[in-house]
This record gives structure tokens, sequence and C-alpha cells, in this order.
């Protein structure tokens, strides 16, 4: 499939939810293209090194929400589907990228069948009280799934303060565990 893509710092797996603040012409075009078609655009992180600045992967996102901040700008809220891989990339006469992107059916980490332990409390309670600190952030998940341990590692990794690219090679990891095991060096060290 054919969609617009805006490369943003920003890391966004399956489930995860952000704001975004839209005010250039060609991005407040897209956003137009994808409510009236029903239809969403690519989110991908920003790379300074690469054709037209685009990665080759990214989360296709829909818009969820809109509305407009203090000064008139537009806020929309999008969620990932799923993740993309971008096959090709050009700039449209709108001066948007466009791709041809496809969905990434596999799964981002594979759970031993024999370990039930998934997510510990520790990470999931933590996760609780980020939430409960940051209202904000909150707010953007009306149903938070704290006993889904992908979606509560896939959370941390979005809001954690490393570098995008340690986020996006935690995306090359084969086991959960190994996410799990990431997740606690960084949020229970001891």
């Amino acid at each position: 499939m054919i969609r617009a893509l805006f490369p943003l710092p920003i890391f966004l797996l399956p489930g995860g939810v952000t704001r975004l603040r839209i005010f250039e012409p060609r991005y407040l075009s897209m956003v137009k293209h994808a409510l009236k078609n029903n239809c969403g655009f690519v989110l991908c992180v920003y790379q300074k090194d690469t054709i037209h600045n685009v990665p080759k992967r990214g989360a296709y996102v829909n818009i969820v929400d809109f509305n407009q901040d203090e000064s008139g700008q537009l806020l929309i809220d999008v969620v990932a589907e799923c993740l993309v891989d971008i096959e090709e990339v050009w700039i449209d006469a709108d001066n948007l990228r466009q791709g041809r992107v496809a969905r990434i059916e596999s799964p981002l980490w594979n759970i031993n069948e024999g370990n039930d332990e998934g997510i510990d409390e520790q990470l999931r309670e933590a996760l609780r009280r980020v939430h409960d600190a940051n209202p904000e952030l909150s707010a953007l998940y009306p149903s938070k799934r704290y006993s889904d341990p992908i979606w509560v590692a896939c959370r941390w990794l979005e809001i954690l303060p490393v570098s995008i690219k340690q986020k996006e090679n935690t995306l090359h990891l084969q086991y959960f565990e190994q996410i799990r095991d990431f997740l606690h060096t960084l949020i229970n060290p001891n």
C-alpha cells in the first residue's frame, strides 16, 4: 500500500499512542487526506543520513482524536496499529514524503511457552506509577493493558530516556525475556 510518511524523533510500537502538533501545510494536507479516506499514515523515526530522511521501518498509525491547542494549531492523537517495512520513498507535489509500505505480520518478540512469568509485577507496577504521576500520558491510554507483557514492554520502550537507536535495537532481539531483562537493567538496576 502507498501511504504518507511522517518522520519525527518519536519511537512508537503497536498499541502506542502519541499526540502530534500539526502546523505545516503538507502535514495538514496529510491529516485531511487520512480523515477523508479513513486511512492512516506512517510515523517513522527521522534519519539524517537516509534518502528523504526515512528509515526502512515505521509505525502505521490511525488518528483517534483531534483538537486545537491554545494558539489554534491542530493536535491529533494517533495509535500505532502495526509496524511496516518502508520499501520505496518519494516526494509528492505537496512536498510530502510518500512510500510503498508492507505490514510486518510477525510478532515483535517470541515468548517461550514454558515461561508463564511474562512481565513481572515490578515492571507492571512501575508503569502504573508512571501513568499515575503523568495524567497527560495516562489520558492517552483509556484502556491500559497492564496484564499484557508485550503491551507493558512496548510502553516502557516508548517512554524510556534512552537513544532511539537503543530502542530500535530491541526490535532485533528474538525473545521477550531479552526485552524484560533489558528493561530491568534500566528501571530496576539493583
